[in-house]
């Protein structure tokens, strides 16, 4: 089984590795990949940190190395989707091939899990008309004009969100119960 992971500069640091070592974890293949780069290529990582002020602060995060090319994207090779949060999506949301990407999983209702600002590439895909999703409280409107349902949840606290093949949730602090939300639609047993 291989799940596909979206990725930019500037993606969530938690919000990407940790999915890829949960599904590291129990065997499951994961590509990660970024619009116009190539596996070994490096994106750099950010941790999004609230101060109490009017947005987040961003620091830097680890770099990490790319581990597939994104041209070589052969969409029927993959189980399911995933769409980290971070600054990224702001930007991809404005790519057709990645827009492309999504509609493909949702058109087939395989298992996508978006988190936090990843919600904004699935709104300008159009893939959220009639559908109820969680995702970082500033991507409300995002979610709302794309005809979604948001789901409020505090931005901090550990709840996802299932609505039929789509799996979100509000931030980092969530990755756990999102994850095993996702990790549920793939239909995956852990044997112990």
């Amino acid at each position: 089984m291989k799940v596909l992971i979206l990725s930019g500069d500037f993606v969530e640091d938690y919000e990407l590795f940790a999915p890829l070592k949960a599904l590291e974890m129990l065997g499951i293949d994961s590509h990660v990949v970024c619009p116009d780069k190539e596996e070994g290529d490096t994106i750099q990582t950010a941790i999004h940190i609230v101060e109490g002020w009017q947005t987040y602060s961003e620091r830097l995060g680890h770099p990490f190395t790319l581990t597939y090319t994104f041209a070589n994207i052969n969409l029927s090779d993959y189980a399911g989707l995933i769409v980290p949060g971070g600054r990224f999506p702001e930007y991809q949301r404005n790519d057709e091939r990645v827009l492309d990407i999504v509609k493909h999983f949702f058109a087939r209702n395989l298992p996508v899990a978006a988190i936090c600002h990843g919600l904004q590439i699935l709104a300008a895909a159009d893939v959220l008309k009639d559908r109820s999703c969680s995702a970082f409280p500033m991507c409300k409107s995002d979610v709302t004009s794309a005809g979604g349902n948001y789901i409020h949840f505090e931005a901090f606290s550990k709840n996802a969100h299932v609505d039929g093949n789509l799996v979100s949730a509000p931030a980092y602090n969530a990755i756990g119960m999102w994850m095993r939300e996702f990790i549920k639609l793939l239909n995956v047993k852990l044997q112990l």
